[in-house]
């Protein structure tokens, strides 16, 4: 990795600057890499976290599953798919507060 010894000072709203961040975060990067990669026409992609991942492999298994599933085992396992689709939403999010005003559930 080079070593980056020069700094840009960059004026921004603070409104402009948690858009910034926000979407930094939505690429699993820092704000300093967003903005290098962004500003040198580098190509960006948002990155899911691990917890999204999680609970679509847990749909799966239960889609598979699902007629030999006892009810008990359904619930579990529909219940552990929206705690990891939650994790994966304020993972995305930051811990905004918009996302805390529902009670946790972004959806309501």
């Amino acid at each position: 990795m080079r070593l980056r010894k020069t700094a840009i000072n960059l004026r921004v709203t603070e409104n402009e600057k948690k858009k910034l961040e926000k979407s930094a975060r939505y690429c699993g990067l820092s704000l300093s890499e967003y903005l290098r990669k962004v500003g040198l026409g580098k190509e960006v992609r948002a990155a899911s976290p691990q917890s999204f991942y999680e609970a679509y492999r847990l749909l799966l298994l239960l889609k598979d599953r699902r007629k030999t599933m006892r009810e008990a085992e359904i619930d579990r396992a529909l219940e552990e798919s929206v705690r990891l689709l939650l994790e994966a939403y304020h993972d995305l999010n930051g811990g905004e507060e918009d996302s805390q005003k529902t009670g946790d559930v972004p959806w309501q």
